[in-house]
């Protein structure tokens, strides 16, 4: 995984990703926090309630699987996070081609490909609440992030540290704790909740941050009158 320190970026470009990404991580350190509390009691809390053995069993390995790597999910989702901002001159990687759908008589559906389609719907509900949020942030935000990588501006799916670029971090730092869907799916609703409700605020925060370190100095968007 690529970091700032060994990015091939010039000198200013370097400082400027490095200002933003302690920027992010001093403002969410405090409700990543909670998250962990949170997310460790509401397991403990359903376990406790479970009456299907079964279900009681999942929240309980659950538990005690997240308990195990706690320490390293807050680290991970940051360092994913970097690794997005090292990439920022890398060429975007190409769009999967989809092959054609075959007929649904010839197809199995698996458990894991619904879980999954209902993992990204719900990461996606999540980015797109605060991007409209903060819509005029974002749009400043892709103006400068777009110089910083020599390209045109930004949008919201390529922009780093933007809400989807956080959602996308989360959901590769859980990777290692090995959750069931279900408890991947308390855990993005709780990182919803605590974490980025308060992510609006954040991004214009970011967006002074960078006016500040002279990348697109004093920009500001004027809407056209008609």
């Amino acid at each position: 995984r690529l970091n700032l320190a060994a990015a091939d970026l010039p000198r200013r470009v370097r400082q400027a990703l490095d200002a933003a990404l302690r920027l992010v991580s001093a403002e969410l350190d405090p409700y990543l926090a909670l998250l962990l509390d949170e997310y460790e009691q509401e397991l403990f809390r359903l376990g406790e309630r479970a009456r299907h053995p079964g279900s009681e069993s999942a929240y309980v390995q659950s538990l005690r699987t997240f308990r195990a790597g706690r320490s390293d999910l807050v680290p991970q989702f940051m360092l994913e996070l970097e690794a997005g901002l090292a990439g920022i001159r890398a060429a975007p990687a190409p769009e999967p081609a989809h092959a054609p759908a075959a007929p649904v008589a010839g197809r199995v559906l698996s458990l894991v490909d619904d879980s999954m389609i209902d993992e990204d719907t719900l990461l996606r509900e999540i980015a797109t609440r605060q991007e409209g949020r903060a819509s005029l942030p974002m749009h400043l935000l892709g103006q400068r992030f777009g110089v910083l990588a020599g390209t045109p501006a930004m949008d919201a799916g390529r922009l780093p540290l933007g809400p989807q670029a956080v959602c996308r971090a989360l959901r590769e730092a859980c990777r290692s704790l090995h959750l069931g869907p279900e408890s991947r799916e308390l855990l993005y609703r709780l990182f919803d909740r605590l974490v980025m409700a308060h992510y609006a605020p954040v991004l214009e925060k970011l967006d002074a941050t960078l006016d500040q370190a002279g990348v697109l100095k004093g920009l500001t968007y004027v809407p056209l009158r008609l």
